[in-house]
């Protein structure tokens, strides 16, 4: 079964807030995927979204495990 983008990022929960509670970050994080095609620009401006918002960074290496499944996905997943 293909995982969605979506799915991907409702899952994700860096501060213990619960699935799907980081709307406004998930928006911002599709955005970002049609800007960068790397992993390591892709996870700091993640990163920068989450800063910006709770004013602190997820763990650098969630960050990167992120941004690559997310990388991966847009190429094979679902929209």
């Amino acid at each position: 079964m293909k995982k969605s983008l979506e799915q991907l990022l409702y899952k994700y929960d860096p501060f213990d807030l619960g699935e799907g509670n980081y709307p406004t970050e998930m928006s911002a994080i599709l955005v970002l995927l049609t800007i960068h095609d790397q992993v390591s620009p892709l996870a700091q401006a993640i990163g920068e979204i989450f800063e910006e918002s709770f004013g602190e960074q997820p763990d650098q290496q969630e960050l990167t495990t992120l941004a690559t499944n997310l990388l991966l996905c847009e190429d094979s997943c679902e929209l």
